[in-house]
């Protein structure tokens, strides 16, 4: 005959490992839907930082044409070296420009990459921390069954 103290051990050890098991399984929904709006955060800043850059560069672009276009179309000086070094540094300046634009790009793309790739690990290792462990649930029923082994006698 089996003993009821026991039984209802293992009982109260089941129930409660099974609430411990949806209290986990809470947390982890918990974790991915925070990463996932991490994401979505961290995805809007690297559209914005894009757009921001790619701006910058086509402002450099106008800015440099429109200075080329307004020493040709002045003549003043343009028969001298004058006009010619005028032209080559303002193309120099666009130049620049355009390439601190391409680098803030740059920078976005590997500010997004990395945020996102340390999300995921952080929010990875939260679900792994969360997950009860078998053998410890096994012990924690079988320990509380025990307890109660002859307590109905």
């Amino acid at each position: 005959m089996c003993d009821f103290g026991f039984v209802l051990g293992l009982a109260a050890g089941a129930a409660s490992a099974a609430g411990e098991a949806a209290v986990a399984s809470d947390k982890q929904k918990a974790t991915v839907t925070n990463y996932n709006l991490q994401q979505a955060a961290n995805e809007r800043e690297f559209i914005v930082n894009t757009n921001a850059a790619l701006k910058d560069g086509y402002q450099a672009q106008l800015e440099g044409d429109r200075a080329h276009s307004a020493a040709v179309a002045s003549g003043a000086g343009m028969s001298g070296p004058t006009a010619g070094l005028r032209v080559a540094e303002q193309s120099r300046q666009t130049a620049l420009s355009i390439a601190n634009a391409k680098d803030q790009m740059d920078g976005a793309k590997a500010n997004y990459i990395m945020t996102g790739k340390s999300q995921q690990l952080q929010a990875q290792s939260t679900v792994n921390a969360l997950k009860p462990n078998p053998m410890s649930t096994f012990m924690d029923i079988a320990s509380s069954g025990l307890k109660n082994y002859g307590a109905f006698q």
